[in-house]
């Protein structure tokens, strides 16, 4: 579909803020029947075979003195589970799950979310078929908008820093999100995995709309795109024109003359951008 900059380019200035989760240090604990956890986290397998009943197995969650900074860090061990069938527990570990109810385990926020960061350190078992993997789930009003997930398969001596990106399906909105870690694959689970995560910061985007602008000269088509986005001028100078991503990155920068003008973008992964031709600006989407 055609769209023309016509009293809906804003000029956008965008910057982002870094916010600490809840108890994203793991300086704080509380007790439990089966062992400690760190405040706002709680562990679902856990919470739920204590549930069916009381001590079948002790908590999955370590608080260890192995910490990237401060005094603690969050341990997560992988466990086997002896009773009438040999089983393995992988702790699933979400922030605010409170009594392994699933739509307790989210935080409201009010800014959409770029990116969950940290730092990890683990021991896998057998590392080169052994994971774990953090996921973000993104939401508003009910349903998913956006997510992000990162996998790690080896093991990593020394803490590392990591920024698990979100990508989002269509228009950026959010109000709440879920954040899941899970210490081992659930579809191969093996004891004795050791993850240990510390840190964690919350990376919103902040946008502020500062003057509407008036072109009929300008034309940009399809949006959303694919691969290929056209530009169209009506004037006969050539101009200039930007792409950024939403962290305010330029990934990508030329020129486009009179006429119809095709840009490649494949080389892009599917997010929203913001296309800038000296003081128009157009939010761009590209889909899968």
């Amino acid at each position: 579909m055609k769209q023309i900059l016509l009293a809906i380019s804003i000029l956008i200035g965008t910057s982002i803020q870094a916010q600490q989760i809840p108890n994203g240090s793991f300086e704080s604990w509380v007790q439990e029947s089966y062992g400690e956890e760190p405040a706002n986290w709680g562990e679902f397998s856990l919470q739920l075979l204590n549930s069916i009943s009381l001590g079948t197995i002790d908590s999955t969650i370590v608080k260890s003195q192995d910490a990237y900074s401060g005094t603690y860090a969050m341990e997560l061990r992988s466990k086997a589970l002896f009773g009438a069938l040999t089983d393995t527990i992988v702790p699933l570990v979400m922030l605010n799950l409170k009594n392994s109810n699933l739509d307790s385990a989210k935080m409201k926020i009010d800014s959409p979310l770029l990116s969950l960061s940290g730092y990890i350190k683990q021991d896998l078992v057998i590392a080169d078929s052994n994971s774990t993997s953090i996921t973000v789930f993104v939401y508003s009003g009910g349903s998913i908008t956006g997510i992000g997930a990162m996998e790690f398969d080896m093991d990593i001596v020394d803490y590392t820093s990591f920024d698990i990106p979100i990508l989002y399906f269509a228009g950026i909105s959010a109000d709440s999100i879920e954040v899941w870690i899970a210490a081992g694959n659930s579809n191969a689970p093996v004891p004795g995995n050791i993850m240990l995560l510390d840190d964690f910061e919350l990376h919103y985007l902040t946008a502020v709309a500062v003057e509407e602008t008036n072109s009929s000269e300008i034309s940009v088509y399809p949006n959303p795109f694919n691969d290929q986005l056209i530009i169209e001028l009506e004037s006969s100078s050539s101009k200039e024109f930007k792409i950024y991503s939403i962290l305010g990155e330029m990934v990508l920068k030329g020129t486009v003359n009179s006429d119809i003008n095709t840009i490649d973008l494949s080389n892009l992964p599917p997010n929203i951008y913001f296309l800038k031709i000296e003081n128009q600006s157009i939010k761009l989407i590209k889909q899968n």
